[in-house]
């Protein structure tokens, strides 16, 4: 395993990590037929989200290897009742990407269990995160690391049209473990 860290980004940094998202999503097309993020996630929209939200670099020795972002609030297209505690104090990850190349290692797992040690250090009881349903390796993914399938919707993206995105929770009591 690698050895990684985390830092958060400023506006200024996005290009790199803009980059990252840009391969993945070529390489989701080439190997999977997935075209959902392609063209990546726009710039600007990158750039905006270090403001308001959080936006991650995971770097190794050789520098950038992985992304994430983090936000409090939940994307308008989310229902309340798909989760296990509507109203917990939960955090929202979006886009977890992992250069194509060092797939497979550990590092998305790394960066799960990171993002539940901020959960529980922030007080969080639950960590929520969409995926592209057709997307079958990555449904095994979140499902292999506890998380749970809560709901598939169906949403409209724009220039994409309709995309179906299952939904998935995991709880403190899943990521924290007993509490004492």
């Amino acid at each position: 395993m690698l050895m990684l860290s985390i830092r958060q980004i400023k506006p200024e940094e996005v290009d790199e990590l803009h980059e990252l998202l840009r391969k993945c999503g070529e390489d989701m097309r080439d190997r999977f037929g997935l075209s959902h993020w392609v063209p990546p996630y726009p710039l600007d929209q990158m750039r905006e989200s270090t403001v308001n939200q959080r936006v991650y670099a995971v770097e190794g020795e050789t520098g950038l290897v992985a992304t994430f972002t983090l936000d409090t609030q939940a994307p308008p297209y989310y229902r309340p009742d798909i989760w296990e505690e509507p109203n917990a104090q939960a955090i929202y990850l979006h886009r977890l990407a992992v250069l194509p190349a060092l797939q497979g290692q550990g590092i998305g797992s790394w960066c799960l269990k990171s993002i539940e040690t901020h959960a529980l250090t922030e007080n969080y009881d639950a960590i929520r995160l969409d995926a592209f349903a057709p997307h079958r390796t990555l449904l095994k993914f979140y499902r292999k690391a506890n998380y749970h399938w809560r709901a598939t919707l169906t949403i409209q993206i724009p220039r994409r049209g309709s995309n179906d995105i299952a939904c998935f929770e995991k709880t403190r009591r899943d990521f924290a473990g007993p509490r004492s």
